[in-house]
């Protein structure tokens, strides 16, 4: 096990605990606690890299990995006190592998990848995000919130030809506004925008969806719809901007 993975599971660890002793106080009056798996495929819009930034050579990333779908997934904890206060753990795990050439030599790293030769390439971008939220309107079918996520990027992108190979890893903390809004539809159904985005000096990311739910029973929903996760830095050590398109389905229990 890498650091990174090692890392990755401590963190993972301390912020459930964590977590737990923050939605169980002592004044809590009532506390919903329901569990989501997303799942579905994923494609492509874009990969631009350049590593390093400076020295680096451009390239098309999805000329390596291809546009084709993946199937990916997500899972969700979430836990809302007092009716107001949600708090909300996520693992939002991405892996691309594929094979392609490039059209010219790239500086990659310490490596230079020859033109016009088969290149396996890989990438990573794994997400770990701890998000509050605050509901400040909730009737008329509606409920509106707003709240902070607090992510963990674990990203690594990997250039392997025969005879030589190199890759680059990122692990880093981004803060993200977070905005919720749903819409009833009826007894059963509903409409739900979940996003959080941040634009900075150096860089960017956005994660969106735009979901329709149906409640089964009490306790089971089953949902589908439309996800896009797009931004990158650019940073000394890095250029990175992707975005990536995901359709989607999952379930929802209330434990």
């Amino acid at each position: 096990m890498n650091i990174s993975r090692s890392f990755q599971i401590n963190l993972i660890a301390v912020t459930f605990i964590v977590l737990l002793f923050i939605c169980s106080p002592p004044s809590a009056n009532s506390q919903d606690i329901s569990f989501e798996t997303e799942a579905g495929v994923l494609w492509f819009g874009k990969n631009d890299v350049r590593i390093p930034n400076e020295g680096g050579t451009d390239f098309d990333m999805i000329d390596l990995i291809g546009s084709d779908l993946v199937p990916y997934y997500r899972l969700r904890l979430n836990i809302t006190f007092d009716d107001r206060h949600t708090i909300r753990l996520l693992a939002a795990p991405i892996s691309k592998i594929g094979t392609g050439s490039l059209s010219q030599p790239v500086q990659f790293e310490e490596t230079m990848f020859q033109a016009d030769e088969p290149i396996d390439g890989t990438y990573r971008f794994n997400t770990y995000r701890i998000t509050y939220r605050y509901t400040f309107y909730d009737r008329n079918n509606w409920t509106l919130g707003a709240g902070l996520t607090g992510l963990i990027r674990d990203a690594e992108v990997i250039l392997d030809q025969p005879e030589q190979s190199d890759s680059k890893t990122d692990l880093g903390f981004v803060p993200l506004i977070h905005l919720y809004a749903q819409r009833g539809l009826g007894q059963q159904a509903s409409l739900t925008f979940d996003g959080e985005s941040l634009i900075g000096p150096q860089g960017r990311a956005t994660d969106v969806s735009l979901t329709l739910a149906y409640s089964l029973t009490d306790n089971w929903s089953l949902y589908g719809g439309y996800r896009i996760l797009e931004g990158g830095a650019d940073v000394d050590d890095v250029y990175n901007f992707a975005l990536i398109n995901f359709g989607l389905i999952g379930f929802e229990v209330n434990l």
